[in-house]
């Protein structure tokens, strides 16, 4: 073998003689292929140890990420719960994921690492003699583990990024949110408990006309059929409004007068859309006679999200995105 002893460096200077002289016989015997084969395996172990403590760190770090995940706060009781949560949701099984495949890819490399340690006292020049390039070799599978870590570090980043972006989002609907509900747009559900019932009746036709609608019809009467407030929403739909005030928030509205507007509301109005507002609350049976009949039906707690704030009327009752707001309510789209 073309071996330069001159090299810069020194063979060791070992206290055993015959040691010494042995290790350079056999150097001296060794032929190109066995240099190659002994540098070739070297050479990948070094990189098997790299790439194995990377996927150490990488399992760590994930792990790392899981615990702050499911260390994260839940917020309960606000509008944006939903989308707090739904961020939680889709962040924590990403990091169940990332910790599964990362875990997989450590054992890889450390099955890798241990296998080219086996092979050193094997004759290296026979094995890349044979198949060098065999997938199912030690080293073949090397560019599967960087493959995968590769692939996993990315979708952890996209992840907590996708998270971020999500939280960000929701610190700027909420400060949108409180800047519209000290607006002169918001109307106060305690404000509301106040009202008269005629009062109440221009209230929610004066809503509709902030969401957009064209107003009909802004208050009822003796002879209204039970429809108190009529519009035109933007996208051509007519919308009848039955109105029951309930002095200070409370008292029920029962099934009688819910009946009472599926009787009209379509046959006598030709509402396309029917909806029951009430300040308070409904029974029961009303819901359930609401239901069977195709009559949406806004409560106290809906009401707030309308007039207090600004989500789109359509939207509080559950009829597609409804956009067409005269008023800029930037916090607001669909969850």
């Amino acid at each position: 073998m073309h071996i330069n002893w001159a090299t810069a460096v020194p063979f060791p200077d070992y206290p055993d003689p015959e040691l010494q002289k042995e290790l350079r016989r056999r150097i001296s015997d060794a032929t190109d292929d066995d240099l190659l084969a002994a540098y070739l395996h070297w050479t990948e172990n070094r990189i098997a140890a790299a790439w194995s403590r990377a996927a150490n760190d990488l399992e760590d770090e994930v792990a790392r990420e899981l615990e702050h995940v499911d260390a994260l706060r839940k917020p309960l009781g606000t509008h944006f719960s939903l989308r707090y949560l739904k961020a939680h949701d889709r962040l924590r099984d990403a990091m169940l994921q990332a910790c599964d495949a990362s875990s997989a890819a450590a054992r890889e490399a450390r099955m890798v690492c241990d296998q080219l340690r086996k092979l050193t006292t094997g004759d290296l020049s026979a094995h890349y003699q044979t198949g060098p390039n065999d997938e199912q070799a030690p080293a073949g599978r090397l560019g599967i583990v960087m493959d995968q870590l590769g692939r996993i570090e990315s979708e952890l980043r996209s992840a907590l990024k996708a998270h971020r972006d999500a939280m960000h989002d929701v610190a700027l609907r909420e400060r949108d949110l409180k800047s519209f509900i000290a607006s002169e747009h918001s109307v106060a559900v305690e404000d509301i408990h106040a009202m008269s019932p005629a009062m109440f009746e221009q209230t929610v036709a004066a809503l509709a006309r902030r969401d957009g609608h064209t107003i009909l019809r802004s208050s009822g009467g003796s002879r209204d059929l039970g429809a108190d407030v009529i519009t035109m929403a933007p996208d051509g739909s007519r919308v009848v409004l039955q109105c029951k005030h309930r002095q200070g928030g409370r008292g029920k509205v029962g099934s009688p007068d819910v009946q009472t507007l599926n009787g009209t509301a379509r046959p006598e109005h030709k509402a396309d859309i029917v909806i029951a507002v009430t300040n308070g609350s409904f029974t029961k049976p009303a819901v359930d006679f609401a239901r069977n009949h195709d009559i949406r039906l806004l409560d106290c707690s809906r009401l707030r999200r309308w007039a207090t704030w600004g989500e789109p009327l359509l939207s509080v009752v559950g009829i597609g995105e409804a956009g067409g707001n005269d008023v800029s309510t930037g916090w607001w789209s669909p969850a």
